[in-house]
């Protein structure tokens, strides 16, 4: 390969790890299955050792994935949180063995082999035997608090049984289990929800909810291996930590392997091999670690992973057949979405006749076409995906796809033209052909279904079948016409055919109607995000909804117009700097009138930070403003107010411009006898106060309940006012002081 080659191999590598890992580590819905992706960033490690001079400090083989998200604390490690280096052959594995033998000197290395279950690692913080913390591995040196969801794990203990150190980092993977993964698709499933692919996907998504009451329903499980700070040390192997992590009431992994030489771990390896599937819990290799803490410190780390460590991963299961055609799905934003239809073929405990293709570019880059044989993977997923072909048997009659010309430039479903657009949506993301026409009753039922999930509104019952007959036989036209559906007709409607009716049924039409009715009182925020205004996710609904008291003060929102024009004198201060590369300056007299320009559009930006915008994230863009006001006053979303007028349904958003808590910073900590934790930041941000993640010289207030952690200690050293549950009440009855 030339390094003009390498150079262009290296750039599509880098952009695809990038794109599958926000995929994979910031949205919880990858594209690429973990083989697929190893196997990038294995050609671009090897790209990059061979072509030296085209490597790069923030390449993706040096780093760490990061999930981090918008919405949650983040939190310093006080240890850093390493990723694991993995090989999928027994050779790089006695490689590995080879190299710490020469390390150490010695070939008769001790080491422990474990189960690598397949959910998000998380950090455990215990202080004094008490849990005080839980922030997921982030970007190795910091990540995302989510103390309050992790605490809703019921194995996991509050307090350490016996003697413990007096701070110790534990780590760990959170999971949720297959018995549990089934329980909730087949909820889903009943109310004609989307179902969820796998549940490492889920437990991924759960642990970062918002919504800590959604996250106690779906029963997150976490097993600990690991340990990071610890003060004073306790532990002199992995194996020791194994059983004093038991001891301490911790939950552990159910097997795990202490063994001497290379050769006896390739047999724990193919034990655990054997064993897994009789797991509660997904895995997806083999950890080996050196027993010894000494040797591990000796051994060292880089800056990504131990070199003490490697995870032998176990190829998933595939499959090969025929791929006998591609059909075409519309959702509910017009995104169409590739789907491919397969020749029946047996795998992992089912038939698969159908696969996810993602969209047309993935189509193409992996040379598929109908009439390949193709090779499929499930490994755990509820939806198949088609990960190759195999170009070499491909028959003389294979056909390449194109999906303008497979729909001959309209939508399958409406007849109307599609036109190829960036998105950055939940059914897609990068370029895609979508259905311009906002009334396709592909879109209409997409959308409704979404009105109705969990996520949204939650009216159980109106799921994608229901939906579409609802749309179907013209009883909904947009979302909110579901309340003006009788409970006689949602009784009567016949899922079925006329041959074969399957009527709904008055049990259900009767929970739909009810349902419907609690939904009225939600707030501007989850009616914001129910009513799938393009651009606008639940955080960034629920941000809207905190800045706006109802939809009409949206529709003509002057903190949007804010962010536009800040937009604006943003990009016309790059284009007139004087240093500016796409518009250079051309004399002397022309910089000093471009560096005056810049200052006066530095100080209205300043003006507009300090203003209007305060306080508004990143979220709220200049994307999100452009597209929540021009569909507001748009023709669909003229209709949608009005028929939501009509209904007398007038969402609230939870602003305040003055409470009780107005200007007062509260930090919450423990167990509150009464109040769940996100009931009292309802409370105190509708009252006009913050919430803090930790406690500085600036707080107001500390907010304790039982097994209070380190929170209370630092409050206590600073001098900041603790108060308990009866007392935040009276201080919300009479005011705050």
């Amino acid at each position: 390969m030339t390094p003009a080659r390498a150079q262009q191999r290296i750039a599509d590598l880098r952009t695809q790890i990038a794109r599958a890992d926000e995929l994979y580590y910031k949205r919880a819905k990858p594209e690429l299955s973990d083989f697929e992706y190893d196997a990038a960033k294995r050609e671009l490690a090897d790209l990059e050792e061979k072509f030296p001079q085209l490597a790069a400090a923030d390449s993706p083989t040096l780093r760490i994935g990061d999930d981090r998200v918008q919405g949650f604390v983040e939190v310093a490690h006080r240890q850093k949180m390493l990723s694991l280096d993995n090989t999928y052959n027994e050779a790089e594995l006695r490689a590995f063995h080879a190299r710490l033998g020469k390390l150490l000197g010695r070939d008769d290395l001790a080491y422990t082999v474990e189960p690598k279950i397949d959910g998000l690692a998380v950090s455990l913080t215990y202080e004094d035997g008490k849990f005080v913390r839980a922030v997921t591995r982030g970007k190795g040196d910091r990540g995302d608090d989510v103390t309050v969801n992790a605490r809703t794990i019921h194995s996991l203990p509050a307090k350490l049984r016996g003697a413990a150190p007096r701070l110790v980092e534990i780590r760990g993977e959170i999971y949720i289990t297959f018995e549990e993964f089934k329980r909730i698709n087949a909820e889903r499933a009943a109310a004609e929800e989307e179902l969820y692919a796998n549940p490492r996907n889920l437990a991924a998504g759960t642990i970062k909810q918002l919504d800590s009451a959604e996250v106690a329903r779906r029963k997150l499980e976490i097993a600990l291996y690991g340990m990071g700070y610890c003060e004073p040390e306790v532990v002199e192997s992995q194996s020791d930590l194994q059983k004093r992590l038991k001891a301490w009431g911790l939950p552990v992994v159910e097997k795990y392997w202490a063994v001497r030489g290379i050769d006896a771990v390739w047999a724990a390896i193919g034990e655990l091999d054997h064993l897994r599937a009789g797991f509660a819990y997904g895995t997806d290799g083999a950890v080996v670690k050196l027993d010894d803490r000494d040797q591990q410190r000796e051994a060292g780390a880089t800056d990504k992973a131990p070199r003490w460590a490697i995870a032998y991963k176990f190829k998933p299961e595939t499959a090969r057949t025929r791929l006998l055609g591609i059909t075409i799905q519309v959702g509910k934003t017009g995104i169409l979405s590739p789907v491919a239809e397969l020749e029946p073929v047996f795998l992992a405990g089912s038939t698969i006749a159908r696969a996810t293709l993602h969209n047309e570019d993935e189509i193409r880059r992996k040379d598929i076409r109908v009439g390949d044989l193709v090779e499929i993977e499930k490994a755990g997923e509820v939806i198949p995906a088609v990960l190759r072909s195999f170009p070499a048997e491909r028959p003389a009659g294979a056909t390449e796809f194109n999906l303008f010309d497979a729909v001959s430039g309209k939508c399958p479903v409406c007849g109307s033209k599609i036109a190829r657009i960036e998105v950055a949506a939940e059914e897609a993301e990068g370029v895609a052909w979508k259905c311009q026409n906002y009334d396709c009753a592909a879109q209409r039922a997409g959308r409704l279904g979404f009105f109705c999930s969990r996520r949204a509104l939650a009216i159980d019952g109106v799921g994608g079948v229901v939906a579409a007959k609802l749309v179907e036989l013209g009883h909904v036209e947009d979302p909110p016409d579901l309340y003006d559906v009788p409970v006689e007709t949602l009784a009567t409607l016949n899922l079925g055919t006329a041959d074969e009716p399957r009527v709904f049924g008055e049990k259900n039409a009767t929970k739909i109607v009810a349902a419907r009715d609690v939904a009225r009182g939600l707030p501007l925020e989850k009616w914001l995000y129910a009513l799938s205004v393009p651009d606008v996710g639940e955080t960034t609904a629920r941000e809207l909804g905190r800045r706006h008291r109802t939809f009409a003060e949206l529709a003509a929102s002057p903190l949007l117009h804010a962010v536009l024009k800040k937009a604006e004198l943003v990009a016309q201060r790059e284009w007139e700097a004087p240093a500016s590369r796409k518009n250079p300056a051309k004399s002397e007299a022309d910089k000093a009138r471009r560096k005056e320009l810049c200052a006066r559009l530095d100080e209205e930006i300043a003006a507009l930070d300090a203003g209007p915008l305060a306080g508004v994230p990143a979220d709220v863009g200049p994307a999100v403003a452009q597209s929540t006001l021009e569909f507001l006053a748009s023709v669909p979303g003229k209709r949608l107010l009005s028929k939501l007028r009509k209904l007398g349904i007038d969402p609230q958003g939870t602003v305040v411009t003055a409470g009780v808590f107005s200007g007062k910073t509260f930090v919450l900590t423990g167990t509150l006898p009464t109040l769940k934790r996100e009931e009292a930041e309802q409370k105190i941000l509708a009252a006009g106060g913050k919430v803090s993640g930790s406690v500085s010289k600036k707080t107001s207030y500390v907010l304790a309940g039982e097994e209070a952690g380190s929170k209370l200690d630092k409050a206590q050293e600073l001098g900041v006012p603790v108060i308990d549950e009866a007392k935040f009440e009276r201080l919300l009855r009479s005011g705050a002081s």
